[in-house]
């Protein structure tokens, strides 16, 4: 393969461009669990199919860059705290995406969580965008799950997860959403 072709070759997301797995722990099982609305967000976020599915809705809703946000700090998550090169230029890619003021798809966070970001002299930290993370769940639980659950996205999701044999589950992030 020439070199031309490498650098013209496009991923799906910087987590995949860095090398992080998006498959997560394949485990077979009878029936797919039932999701559960009443589980608190942030666990059930971190069901991959799940979280399409609430991606999906929320995009529809024109509010997906939390949920957006979300998916790739949790690909940052998969990438070892050792391995710094690849945590802060996934790191910067998030920051130019989400945080920095006019960024594509800029969250809706605290002025301290958005300075903290941008202040900090470690962008490999494991705990770099926890606050923020916190406070988008938050904003989901109030402004997007209770609509997605008599939604359509949600019906679709029920229906294509009661078909499904095998279940996609990942690992779980370490940060601790609850405040």
């Amino acid at each position: 393969m020439s070199l031309r072709k490498k650098e013209s070759q496009e991923f799906g997301s910087m987590g995949r461009a860095l090398g992080i797995s998006d498959t997560g722990l394949l485990l077979p099982r009878e029936s797919a669990p039932v999701i559960d609305p009443n589980e608190p967000l942030d666990k059930l976020l971190l069901n991959k199919r799940f979280r399409q599915s609430f991606m999906a809705f929320a995009d529809s809703c024109l509010a997906g860059e939390s949920v957006h946000f979300y998916e790739e700090a949790h690909e940052l998550n998969k990438i070892p705290v050792d391995d710094s090169v690849r945590r802060v230029y996934m790191a910067r890619h998030i920051i130019d995406k989400y945080i920095v003021a006019g960024a594509t798809k800029e969250v809706n966070i605290s002025h301290r969580s958005r300075q903290e970001i941008l202040t900090t002299s470690d962008l490999a930290h494991p705990d770099l965008f926890k606050n923020a993370l916190n406070e988008l769940v938050q904003l989901m639980k109030m402004n997007l799950a209770k609509d997605y659950w008599s939604s359509m996205f949600f019906l679709q999701f029920k229906e294509s997860n009661t078909r499904t044999i095998d279940h996609e589950l990942e690992q779980p992030a370490v940060w601790n959403f609850s405040l």
